[in-house]
């Protein structure tokens, strides 16, 4: 399956379900807060083989954004937020955000990973193209990005650098 098929037919339901099976619970207007330690196995059963890396990029890929709006956007982050819900993944159940790039790091090959993101950050530009935010328009978004170590850090940070790059 490619990437925005999932992304856009799969993706919402599994995270639901999986949702179901964790220790998720709501911080009072920051959202729905997860344990990284819930992405095991057995709470992923739902998901089939052939879905599982798609859903770690998945998961990666709205963390980052969501966690790169957040950092860099606050003023725009509420509307944002309100738009996407998407979670915040933690270490525990300490409201220390876990970064995206150790979602993917078990099993999660990077050639998966570079398709997924292909596909995800022409959906984010596409996405702050068609929705105006007072100050997170695509190349403010995309230069945050670029110039944010723990964004562009590591193999995977690379990869995501290497795609962002490329992209108008």
């Amino acid at each position: 399956m490619n990437p925005k098929d999932y992304y856009y037919n799969r993706f919402r339901e599994q995270f639901n379900e999986w949702i179901n099976t964790t220790k998720a619970h709501e911080h009072p207007n920051e959202g729905i807060y997860i344990p990284v330690q819930d992405l095991r196995q057995e709470n992923l059963a739902h998901i089939p083989r052939e879905d599982y890396m798609l859903f770690h990029c998945a998961l990666a890929g709205t963390i980052l954004i969501d966690q790169v709006m957040y950092t860099h956007f606050k003023e725009d982050y509420p509307r944002f937020q309100t738009m996407t819900q998407y979670p915040k993944i933690e270490y525990g159940i300490s409201n220390m955000n876990a970064r995206p790039w150790d979602i993917t790091h078990s099993g999660i090959g990077l050639t998966t990973l570079e398709k997924f993101f292909d596909f995800f950050v022409q959906d984010l530009k596409e996405f702050f193209q068609q929705n105006k935010f007072q100050h997170s328009t695509w190349e403010a978004v995309k230069s945050a990005m670029l110039n944010d170590s723990d964004v562009i850090g590591g193999s995977r940070g690379e990869i995501l650098k290497n795609i962002l790059e490329k992209i108008k």
